[in-house]
């Protein structure tokens, strides 16, 4: 039995955490993306897993309240974070009220979703993870905690935050969510290959992986290999084999090329993202560089815990329409290659990842920012600038 379309499944877990007995398991493909595997002699055919699918069955959105560009105003947490660490005060704030956050770390060779009340673990969820994070049974604990009157926070892509209120069934007023402008979700074992390529290079196990370290000049953003001994190696994000070819869409699955989830409408009370394109209004905000968070407020909830935070945040209202200009996937998903399926039949059939690489998306020329970062100050000074001549005119 097939509970969704292949073509369609975001590999949520939902439907294996539903099943009554057991019947479900998520396997890993040939292209490295995971699927639930029916065994049908375990299956009762009760249809639960149908019944709480998200693909299938409807999930609420909302339009957004208030759009924000922002950042966290401690230094070191905003560095930590891959944007403008957001997601950590909001994580922080639910535990220091008594509440459990559920989302992604990252151990050993990739990442999953954890469920914690230990603000000593909040570290461990700074840095996005750009794989697939394995969601086991969080879903199971939530809804527990949940059911025992506890405030969970839960964050992840919108897929999974889809397939959380569709296995839940009912509206929580004491669960919270966020999700993120989510590129797509890439193969785990192109991530694989990669890592095994770098250890041989280097004859080093590796122990984690910040996949957009921050440089100390803040203008791009870096793979950051670290092994066992505490050594590591990077390289620009524009050079890293993975991270091009998850750029370029060739290592996402099938259906993030059709994500019903890349609109302006959003499954969370609260979504957060890169501020792509983000040029401020006033000179106040000239470190934006450091990282800049996209912010929309997509509920009343969201809104009663955004208020809890934002005096720790440097933030200024922004409409959709400028924020979108920057993030493709706040109103379309991406764009399938036309050598997609090529490189796939070349990969599986046992070429090498990186040769392929080389081929079909090549490291990547640098981006200068120093023309926009002079553009963006330009801006910012301009409108004072005419406004302090105005006002000598008329004296």
């Amino acid at each position: 039995m097939e509970i969704c379309n292949k073509q369609d499944c975001t590999g949520c877990q939902a439907c294996m955490q539903g099943c009554p007995t057991h019947a479900i398991s998520m396997q890993e493909s040939i292209k490295g993306h995971i699927y639930p595997v029916i065994d049908s002699n375990i299956c009762i055919n009760c249809h639960k897993c149908i019944r709480i699918c998200p693909v299938l069955n409807k999930v609420n959105k909302y339009q957004p309240l208030n759009i924000l560009a922002g950042w966290n105003n401690n230094k070191k947490e905003r560095k930590d974070s891959t944007s403008g660490g957001v997601s950590y005060l909001l994580s922080k704030k639910i535990i220091e009220e008594g509440g459990y956050f559920c989302g992604s770390i990252w151990e050993s060779t990739g990442a999953k979703h954890i469920v914690t009340n230990d603000i000593n673990k909040i570290s461990l969820f700074q840095g996005s993870k750009y794989t697939h994070s394995n969601i086991n049974n969080c879903f199971i604990k939530i809804q527990q905690l949940l059911k025992n009157s506890q405030i969970v926070l839960f964050s992840g892509t919108p897929c999974q935050v889809a397939g959380l209120k569709s296995y839940l069934k009912q509206d929580f007023n004491n669960l919270y969510t966020l999700d993120i402008v989510c590129h797509g979700v890439p193969s785990h074992k192109a991530l694989s290959d990669r890592i095994k390529y770098i250890e041989k290079k280097y004859n080093k196990k590796i122990k984690e992986i910040r996949f957009r370290d921050k440089n100390p000049d803040q203008y791009h953003t870096c793979m950051k290999y670290i092994f066992s001994d505490d050594s590591y190696t990077k390289c620009s994000v524009y050079e890293d084999s993975y991270f091009c070819g998850f750029v370029d869409n060739y290592l996402l699955r099938e259906n993030c090329f059709h994500c019903k989830y890349a609109t302006r409408e959003r499954v969370s009370d609260i979504t957060l993202a890169d501020y792509w394109g983000y040029s401020p209004y006033n000179f106040k905000f000239k470190s934006y560089q450091k990282g800049t968070s996209f912010i929309s407020i997509n509920t009343a909830k969201g809104q009663n815990l955004y208020s809890k935070i934002q005096h720790q945040l440097i933030a200024e209202p922004r409409t959709f329409e400028d924020a979108a200009k920057g993030n493709k996937n706040l109103h379309n998903p991406q764009t399938r290659p036309i050598n997609y399926d090529k490189f796939w039949d070349s990969y599986t059939q046992g070429a090498n990842f990186e040769e392929l690489a080389l081929c079909y998306f090549p490291p990547k020329k640098i981006q200068s920012t120093t023309n926009t970062t002079i553009r963006n100050y330009i801006k910012m000074l301009l409108p004072n600038f005419i406004t302090t001549y105005i006002k000598k005119k008329k004296l």
